[in-house]
C-alpha cells in the first residue's frame, strides 16, 4: 500500500510541474498577422519616418525664417518623431523577434532597456500630441483674427511647456513598472513585467494614472484638435465664399495663409485619424477593463494596441509629404537639398570612375645604362603586365650617344635662353612706344618724348 501510495503521489506531482512549466515558461510565438503588421510593416514605416523627419528637421532648423514662424512647433515635432520612430523599433519588433526566434540575446537586451524606453516612448507620443494642439490653436487664433501670430520666444515657451506636461504625465511610467524573475524559468521567459504595488493604490491609480494622464496625453489634445480643426475649416469656407481672408492683406499673403492653414489641417487630420482608435480603447479600459482581458476579447485587444502603434508611426511618416504638397517654400528647400545631394553623389562617382592612378610601373621611363647599352626606354610590351598592358624595354643608341645628347640639350637650352631674352627686350621697347620698323634715332627721340 505504501509503495503504491508513493507511486501515485509521484505520477500526480510530475504532471502538475509540467503544467506549471507549460503555463509560465513556454514561449508563445507571435501570430503571422502580428509579425507582418508590427515587425515588417511597422519597422519599414519607422525607418521611413526616421529618414523623413530627420531630413525635415535639418531643413527647418537651418532656415532662420522657419525658426521665427509657426513652424517652430513642427521643428520640435520632427525631432520628437525621429526618437519616437526609433523607440518603436526597439520596443515592438524586437519583442516579437525574441519570441519568434527564441533568442536569449535579444531577450536580455530588451529587458535591459524596456523600462526607460517605455517611458520615453510615451513621453514622445504625448509631446507630439500637445505640440500639434498648440500649433492648431495658434492657427485658429490667427485665422479668426482674435490675435496676430505669436512671437518666436512665445512659441518656444509654449513648446517647452508642452514637453514639460508630457514629462510630468508619462515619466512616472519608469517607476510604475518593475522587472521580476519568472520563477525557475530560463531563457526568453526568465523575466516578466508587472506594475508595482504602490501604483495600484488609490487615489494614485484613478486620479493620476487615468484622469490626469489620459486627459493630458489623449483626451484633451484629441478633442481640442478636433474642435480647432473644425473651426478652421468653417472659417476658411466662410472667407472663401466672401472672397476675402484679411481685408488689408495682399493676394500673396492670403495665399501663404491658406497654404499654412491647409498644411496644419492635414497634419491634424492624420493625428486625429491615428488616435481615434486609441481614444476608444482608453475609454473602454476605464469603463470595463476586465472585458478586454477576457480570452475571447484578448486577441482583439492585442491587435488594436498593435494597430494604434503602427498608425502613430504612419502619421509621423506622412508629415514630410504633407509639408511638401502644401508649403511652397518647404517644397523648394526639399528639392534644393535633394538636388545638392544628387550633384554631390554624381561628382563623387565621376571622380571615382576617372582614370586610375598611375604607379611607377605604368609610366614610360628613359634611363641611361652604364652597361654600355646606351639609353633604355621602358614601355609597355610583352614581358611584364600592368594596367595598360605588358611592359618591355628597348635600347636606343650607345654609350657615345649620352655625350652627344648632353651637348645637344645644353646648346638647345642656351639658344632658348637667348631667344627669350631678345623677346623680352623687344617687348619692353614696344611698351615704351616704339614700333618694329623704327631706327635707333627714332627710338631715341621717342624715348625723349616719352620721358617728357
Amino acid at each position: 500500500m505504501d509503495a503504491n501510495g508513493d507511486g501515485i503521489q509521484l505520477t500526480v506531482a510530475v504532471p502538475e510541474r509540467d503544467q506549471w512549466w507549460e503555463e509560465h515558461c513556454s514561449i508563445i510565438p507571435p501570430e503571422t498577422f502580428r509579425l507582418i503588421l508590427v515587425a515588417l510593416v511597422g519597422s519599414a514605416l519607422s525607418i521611413v519616418s526616421i529618414a523623413f523627419n530627420l531630413f525635415l528637421f535639418v531643413i527647418l532648423i537651418k532656415n532662420p525664417h522657419h525658426r521665427a514662424s509657426h513652424l517652430v512647433y513642427l521643428t520640435f515635432l520632427a525631432l520628437i518623431d525621429v526618437f519616437l520612430s526609433a523607440s518603436y523599433i526597439l520596443m515592438f519588433p524586437i519583442n516579437l523577434f525574441m519570441d519568434y526566434f527564441g533568442s536569449t540575446l535579444l531577450a536580455a537586451a530588451w529587458w535591459a532597456y524596456m523600462r526607460p524606453m517605455l517611458a520615453f516612448c510615451h513621453v514622445a507620443i504625448s509631446a507630439s500630441a500637445l505640440l500639434i494642439t498648440a500649433a492648431t490653436m495658434e492657427r485658429y487664433l490667427t485665422i479668426s483674427r482674435i490675435r496676430s501670430q505669436l512671437r518666436k520666444s512665445h512659441r518656444i515657451i509654449i513648446s517647452l511647456i508642452a514637453v514639460g506636461f508630457a514629462l510630468v504625465s508619462k515619466t512616472p511610467l519608469y517607476f510604475e513598472v518593475e522587472i521580476l524573475t519568472n520563477g525557475n524559468c530560463t531563457g526568453v521567459t526568465k523575466f516578466y513585467a508587472d506594475m508595482t504595488q504602490w501604483s495600484k493604490e488609490e487615489p494614485y491609480n484613478t486620479a493620476y494614472r487615468f484622469w490626469f494622464r489620459n486627459t493630458v496625453s489623449i483626451f484633451l489634445p484629441f478633442f481640442l484638435c478636433l474642435f480647432f480643426n473644425a473651426q478652421i475649416v468653417i472659417r476658411l469656407r466662410q472667407q472663401h465664399v466672401g472672397a476675402r481672408l484679411f481685408r488689408f492683406a495682399t493676394s500673396e499673403h492670403r495665399k501663404n495663409i491658406r497654404s499654412a492653414t491647409r498644411m496644419l489641417v492635414l497634419v491634424t487630420c492624420t493625428y486625429l485619424a491615428s488616435n481615434l482608435l486609441n481614444v476608444i480603447v482608453s475609454a473602454w479600459e476605464f469603463i470595463d477593463r476586465e472585458s478586454l482581458l477576457d480570452p475571447e476579447m484578448r486577441p482583439f485587444y492585442t491587435y488594436t494596441a498593435d494597430l494604434v502603434s503602427v498608425l502613430t508611426v504612419l502619421s509621423g511618416a506622412c508629415r514630410l509629404p504633407i509639408y511638401c504638397s502644401c508649403n511652397v517654400r518647404i517644397r523648394r528647400e526639399v528639392v534644393a537639398h535633394l538636388d545638392c545631394f544628387l550633384r554631390f553623389n554624381r561628382a563623387w562617382k565621376k571622380k571615382n570612375v576617372s582614370l586610375p592612378k598611375l604607379n611607377r610601373d605604368d609610366i614610360q621611363t628613359l634611363r641611361y645604362c652604364n652597361s654600355g647599352n646606351g639609353l633604355m626606354v621602358l614601355h609597355q610590351g610583352e614581358n611584364t603586365t600592368t594596367f595598360f598592358g605588358p611592359k618591355q624595354s628597348s635600347c636606343i643608341g650607345t654609350g657615345l650617344d649620352k655625350i652627344v645628347l648632353s651637348v645637344a640639350i645644353a646648346r638647345e637650352l642656351k639658344d632658348s635662353s637667348a631667344k627669350s631674352s631678345e623677346t623680352e627686350t623687344v617687348r619692353r621697347v614696344m611698351s615704351n612706344g616704339y614700333s618694329e620698323g623704327d631706327s635707333p634715332l627714332q627710338m631715341k627721340k621717342a624715348t625723349r618724348t616719352k620721358t617728357f
